[in-house]
């Protein structure tokens, strides 16, 4: 198995694990919300998201992407945007509605 490098899988590579590291300080400021004020708030669709654009980053750089990895590709992006973008949500709405 080969691995390319090209500059435009680089940014989109730099874009996702962008995107990780803000739902790594989402993940955080919803730990501190659900210790410090006993609220419900979200925290799997946060680690849902990070472990699905790790598999993205992972099958960005395979040379030789058949028709499976293209959709895992495809599916991981996708889902990794859907839960994270929920997830932001719902933590917007559980600490809007203690206040």
């Amino acid at each position: 198995m080969e691995f390319s490098t090209t500059a435009e899988e680089l940014l989109v590579a730099g874009y996702v694990f962008f995107c990780m590291g803000l739902n790594v300080v989402a993940f955080l400021i919803s730990a501190f919300y659900q210790k410090k004020v006993n609220g419900n708030a979200p925290y799997i669709g946060f680690l849902l998201s990070l472990l699905l654009g790790g598999v993205f980053i992972g099958t960005l750089f395979m040379k030789e992407a058949g028709a499976y990895v293209g959709i895992v590709r495809t599916t991981s992006l996708l889902g990794c945007s859907m839960s994270s973008t929920l997830s932001v949500v719902g933590l917007f709405l559980s600490m809007r509605r203690t206040r």
